[in-house]
């Protein structure tokens, strides 16, 4: 008979009730029973990216003509809205994923009928966080205190060089560029804070299930007493990595192609960047540390005595030639001969701190590092590039 899942009195927890999804429905940008992310991040890519190219090209600003590096030239805002946002949008998708394996604590026996109680008050915790208007109104107040400055010094900021139209006495925007300060960068900085929002979320729950009585096994064979499924949690967070590392790879492209910065000069913030990703994505797991450190702790003593009692069994019986009446360690098929007590004993030693794999890990780096690659090529001479592959290849 299937198992039946219990009831945890939401319906989704990461995705699907925040107050911007909740006034997107509204609208009736989402279906009633969907997320409908492909409508959602075609009609923004569209909202940000159509006026600003439309009004631009009728003030020829978007191909040359009346600015020295029109619209065109600027990759980071193409990519924002053509790349990043919908990225930021379909990749909602995967947090049901996510929702799947924090349930996945109650499938897998890790979480007892005992502790449920307290990991159902731990999602609901999540889940008003999640929801709460307050924090959407932060989120905003976030995001309309990036646009000030911004649209305070307009003439200072190169992204908008091109929308900067001289006048007799004074400089002003055109449409175009009050739509990309106002609009485009508004709905962008709002996705990255609700995607950063959420990571912070599910990490405060991760804390408090680490709190729980949570039933790990010592010699569970993923080194991680059970909680080997969370190694697949960070990969939720790939589509937004990569669409921030897009917007920073066309920047970088742009500055390195016209203004003539060195590409040895982005080795360093890009190497950095690539840290506040692992850090930013990974952190999250370290909420259960402590428990796996004292799981370890544990298991060395309670298995190193049983390893020691074996082996003194075995010595008697074998080496000094007792007869052991009380045979039960012995003729355990669970525990078998001295080198599978050896084996058990290793794999408690081997219990890692923390649940994260080498393939999450080269996933996540892939998706910062991997749009940035094209830029740290731009000064290597093609035929220098043909050769370097020819090598590899041959």
């Amino acid at each position: 008979m299937e198992q039946k899942e219990p009831d945890y009195g939401i319906e989704h927890l990461f995705v699907g009730k925040d107050p911007f999804f909740r006034l997107q429905r509204a609208a009736g940008l989402a279906p009633p029973h969907d997320l409908g992310v492909k409508r959602r991040a075609l009609f923004f890519a569209l909202l940000c990216w159509l006026p600003i190219v439309v009004t631009a090209g009728f003030a020829g600003r978007a191909f040359g003509g009346e600015t020295a590096e029109p619209l065109l030239l600027h990759f980071a805002i193409h990519s924002r809205c053509l790349i990043a946002i919908p990225l930021f949008i379909i990749g909602e998708s995967g947090l049901l994923r996510l929702e799947w394996l924090i349930r996945h604590f109650v499938v897998s026996g890790l979480v007892g009928e005992s502790s449920l109680p307290k990991f159902r008050a731990a999602l609901n915790s999540a889940d008003r966080l999640l929801n709460a208007w307050w924090i959407f109104a932060i989120l905003v107040g976030i995001v309309a205190a990036n646009v000030i400055y911004p649209v305070q010094q307009f003439e200072r900021l190169h992204e908008a060089s091109w929308a900067i139209e001289q006048e007799a006495d004074r400089v002003r925007l055109i449409f175009a560029g009050w739509w990309y300060l106002l609009v485009l960068r508004s709905i962008f900085s709002l996705l990255i804070g609700l995607w950063i929002w959420r990571i912070l979320v599910f990490a405060i729950l991760l804390r408090r299930i680490s709190k729980l009585d949570l039933d790990l096994a010592p010699v569970h064979p993923d080194q991680v007493g059970g909680l080997g499924f969370l190694k697949l949690a960070p990969l939720v967070f790939v589509p937004f990595v990569l669409g921030v590392s897009f917007v920073l790879a066309s920047h970088f492209a742009h500055s390195v192609l016209y203004h003539g910065v060195s590409v040895d000069s982005l080795r360093l913030p890009i190497t950095l960047y690539l840290i506040v990703v692992l850090v930013l994505c990974l952190s999250p797991l370290l909420a259960l540390a402590g428990k796996l450190l004292r799981l370890r702790r544990k298991a060395l003593l309670d298995y190193g005595a049983l390893a020691g009692r074996h082996g003194r069994l075995v010595d008697r019986r074998w080496i000094r030639g007792e007869t052991i009446r009380d045979d039960a360690l012995l003729n355990a098929p669970e525990l078998g001969p001295v080198a599978d007590v050896r084996t058990m004993h290793e794999s408690v030693s081997d219990i890692q701190l923390v649940p994260i794999g080498r393939q999450t890990v080269l996933m996540l780096a892939a998706a910062a590092i991997g749009p940035m690659v094209p830029v740290l090529l731009i000064e290597i001479p093609v035929k220098d590039l043909l050769k370097m592959l020819a090598g590899y290849l041959f």
